[in-house]
């Protein structure tokens, strides 16, 4: 071997370890940030638990809008679903906007129509503008938006209305679900809506929610009033809502024990196309409201956001540099064995021997090791989200898939995400709809 082999060499091994060193720093980083996090939540929590709970008496006249575009299959179960609700029918409307579905939506809505029940038609324009054209017909003092193919238990409303115990108060968000989580993907978005409860929880103790779901959250009308609809343009509607209510200086208030059920996507295409819509809605969002990020905010600005953020960034490096280094291993080794004249049986063997690669590579690394760590965390989420929602569903099959597949799917999604940020490329709900059949 020459010298300047033998050096160029040296040089490479140096840069690798440089590169594993960063690694194993950055891992450490997210594992004590992460801990850090969990930590503070659990704090907040227990604090908040320890206190009494504001409530109010109040039966408020509450409004609820369901935005349906072509939602024939499960539009009938929502509203009946909404009729089973134990608050009194004299204080409730429901409306329903048709917008500009192509099925039979709007006849399956108008069997419901009654003095509690309003079906109305507008030309296709996004869930925004079907949600403003609700607002402009409510009665209400509460707004409440409900997703057509989304459910509540019949003491939901009850429950989030009273937490409207004085006027900073505006909004209340409920606990979702996945209904019937059968297959791969919907058992994984079991459990991470299931730790979405946790979250959400601790969030609000925080005054800390940036997210009010389309699955029946609650809204003062005044503040539409006030400060404008929803944003007809913004693809992620309950995001940028949640994100201007706190930029208002208002509080967002979490209902944990009220439930609403929504069905997860069950094909890997289906989902993509949603979470492209959520993440890159998040990304320009917070951007939008970046105000937001600083101590003026609070825990909000210091913690949360920052701590929303890193969890995005440090994963999809480590991720990544994890996957190209099993990648290079495998290679070198099976040129090693090449270099020795050693042959595989057949394709089986070879593609058994590459699949013990991935796996055993993937053990070895910090990532995977002290992802561990949380397992423990991860487990007391969903003893909290069971414990306080009364989700029967088993979760045991779910939590293993969660944690083997969940990160490699939220890298992926993030990075198709980054690539419509940087192209400046348009997702809408429109297409979104189309596409998931």
């Amino acid at each position: 071997m020459s010298i300047s082999t033998f050096l160029k060499e040296k040089n490479c091994q140096g840069r690798e370890s440089e590169i594993l060193n960063f690694y194993h720093i950055l891992t450490y980083i997210l594992v004590y940030l992460g801990l850090f996090a969990t930590s503070f939540y659990l704090l907040s929590l227990f604090s908040y638990y320890r206190k009494p709970r504001k409530t109010t008496d109040k039966k408020f006249s509450v409004s609820i809008i369901v935005p349906a575009f072509n939602e024939e299959k499960t539009i009938s179960k929502t509203l009946q679903s909404l009729l089973e609700l134990d608050y009194p029918k004299d204080r409730m409307e429901i409306i329903v906007v048709d917008d500009g579905s192509t099925d039979s939506t709007y006849s399956q809505a108008k069997r419901f129509e009654s003095n509690i029940v309003r079906v109305i038609r507008k030309d296709n324009g996004g869930k925004g503008s079907a949600l403003n054209a609700g607002i402009k017909v409510a009665k209400g003092e509460l707004i409440a938006s409900m997703d057509a193919d989304s459910f509540v238990q019949k003491d939901a409303l009850k429950k989030m209305v009273a937490l409207f115990y004085n006027d900073s108060v505006m909004s209340v968000a409920p606990s979702v679900g996945i209904i019937e989580p059968k297959g791969i993907l919907r058992r994984i978005q079991h459990i991470e809506y299931a730790m979405g409860v946790f979250l959400r929880k601790s969030f609000s103790t925080l005054n800390a929610i940036h997210v009010t779901p389309g699955a029946f959250s609650l809204y003062r009308k005044i503040f539409f009033d006030k400060y404008g609809g929803y944003d007809e343009h913004n693809i992620t509607e309950d995001l940028e809502i949640a994100l201007r209510i706190q930029s208002k200086g208002y509080v967002i208030e979490n209902a944990e024990d009220a439930v609403a059920y929504t069905r997860g996507p069950r094909y890997f295409r289906e989902l993509m196309i949603q979470r492209r819509r959520w993440y890159t809605g998040l990304a320009r969002n917070l951007w939008r409201y970046k105000s937001l990020f600083g101590p003026s905010r609070g825990p909000l600005g210091t913690l949360v956001l920052p701590a929303a953020v890193i969890a995005i960034v440090l994963p999809m490096i480590l991720v990544i540099y994890q996957v190209i280094k099993n990648l290079d291993d495998i290679r070198r080794n099976i040129i090693l064995l090449q270099s020795i004249d050693f042959r595989f049986k057949d394709l089986w063997e070879y593609n058994s021997y590459i699949f013990e690669q991935i796996i055993l590579s993937s053990l070895s690394y910090p990532l995977f090791l002290m992802s561990l760590l949380f397992l423990a965390l991860l487990a007391g989420y969903l003893i909290f989200a069971k414990r306080i929602t009364g989700f029967k569903e088993r979760w045991q099959l779910n939590f293993v898939l969660f944690f083997l597949l969940y990160y490699f799917l939220f890298v992926f999604w993030w990075i198709v995400s980054t690539a419509y940020l940087i192209f400046n490329k348009k997702v809408i709900w429109r297409k979104e709809k189309h596409e998931a059949g």
